[in-house]
């Protein structure tokens, strides 16, 4: 006999913890990224239209947006204001056929059967349609060069001029647009060999064909949608200096008699014996910021109408009334 121990066979050796795998590891991490990417750029664009919509706003009442001190959230939550029904009935269409190209695998043409629901039949030919304009992408094109060359004349739609553009050039790098084959198909993927390197004249081409359209694609619609945004801002500062009676009401007591003068102005000498010796009325708050009210007069114009700056101090007194209540501030 041998005194050579005995080795143990490998399979009697521990059996190792199970672990997470990498792939779901780096699922995780890669979603995280992705949501942190899309939220950003999302907080981004409300900061940029939030900005642009108080710009227009406050510029029609001769004031700086930037001036009056609002914070980074303050001007992405203004940027709610652009939300209006139609806009949201189109980005829920979006979302809607966004998420059924992504879950709906590539059948052939289905069929409009009972089986099949409302909302799966509406998504298919909203699919369809969208396919159809992706394939008719320069005819968009077109349409917002015509409109470029009516730039003088398109007066408060300038925007569709851009929008159009962008929308045209970014259906132009889809899929469906050089694809013809059925509606209810997707275009034929390409098949490359995953060990073939493209050659560097090819990285070229794609980067030119690809990056620099969406790219100027994504400049045209921010262009747009800033046009849309400030022409919203400035229907909005028009509808509410047309309601200026409505908006707070506001009483100026002071000390001294102050420079003030406009339409719908008046002034009230309440006599030498009362500490704040004059009042003024027929005014209207358009916002408040760090002690500083911005008024405006109820004649006010956008022509000829002042904007006042009233800093609140110990020898002024700020008090604030209900709108529409000009017969009780006497």
């Amino acid at each position: 006999m041998s005194g050579t121990p005995a080795h143990p066979s490998p399979s009697s050796a521990p059996p190792a913890e199970p672990s997470a795998p990498a792939g779901e590891q780096r699922t995780a991490a890669g979603l995280l990224g992705i949501v942190v990417a899309q939220a950003s750029f999302l907080v981004a664009v409300m900061y940029f239209l939030g900005a642009v919509y108080l710009t227009a706003f406050y510029s029609y009442f001769r004031l700086d947006s930037f001036s009056l001190g609002f914070g980074f959230a303050e001007m992405a939550i203004q940027s709610l204001n652009v939300v209006t029904a139609p806009l949201a009935i189109v980005c829920v269409l979006a979302v809607l056929i966004a998420r059924h190209l992504a879950t709906s695998p590539t059948p052939a043409t289905p069929s409009d059967t009972d089986e099949e629901g409302f909302q799966e039949r509406l998504i298919r030919g909203l699919v369809r349609a969208l396919r159809a304009v992706a394939r008719a992408h320069l005819y968009v094109v077109g349409s917002g060069l015509a409109l470029l060359i009516a730039w003088p004349w398109l007066g408060v739609f300038r925007w569709a001029a851009p929008l159009l553009l962008g929308v045209g050039i970014l259906l132009g790098q889809s899929p469906w647009a050089a694809s013809r084959v059925t509606d209810g198909d997707l275009a034929a993927p390409q098949t490359t060999s995953p060990q073939a390197a493209a050659p560097p004249i090819a990285v070229a081409s794609r980067t030119w064909s690809r990056a620099v359209p969406v790219f100027t694609a994504g400049l045209l619609v921010t262009w747009g949608l800033s046009l849309a945004t400030g022409t919203l801002g400035e229907q909005e500062a028009r509808e509410a200096a047309a309601n200026l009676i409505r908006r707070p009401a506001v009483v100026l007591l002071s000390t001294d008699r102050l420079s003030l003068a406009g339409p719908g102005l008046e002034v009230t000498d309440l006599g030498a014996k009362n500490h704040y010796r004059y009042r003024y009325t027929g005014l209207r708050r358009l916002i408040e910021r760090n002690g500083r009210y911005y008024l405006l007069p109820l004649g006010w114009t956008h022509r000829t109408g002042p904007t006042y700056v009233i800093q609140d101090g110990g020898n002024l007194r700020v008090e604030l009334f209900p709108g529409t209540q000009e017969d009780r501030e006497a």
